[in-house]
């Protein structure tokens, strides 16, 4: 998708997530049966199964020049850390 794109992209939000997929689908059990809630996750880089190496190699070879935004709400108590690790991560991905 970041390829398709190219020289538009402009605005990435970075977060890490679950394959929603994973563990024969079985992932998330919602109750009760047949509920309407959706599961969103928003986790700092590692927490997840994105696969970091590609997508940070993906703009560095697009020669990624936009914005870049940290978007994780996962843990309200760590806020200031999460927000701190996520900064020094991309900055440091973005800068090779």
């Amino acid at each position: 998708m970041m390829r398709y794109a190219g020289g538009r992209l402009q605005h990435v939000h970075i977060a890490d997530s679950f394959n929603h997929k994973g563990a024969g689908g079985l992932r998330y059990i919602l109750n009760p049966p047949g509920t309407t809630a959706r599961v969103h996750q928003h986790l700092d880089i590692g927490h997840g199964e994105v696969g970091w190496d590609a997508f940070f190699g993906t703009l560095r070879e697009l020669d990624f020049d936009g914005v870049a935004t940290a978007c994780v709400f996962a843990w309200e108590e760590r806020a200031r850390d999460s927000s701190a690790f996520m900064l020094d991560r991309i900055t440091k991905e973005l800068s090779r």
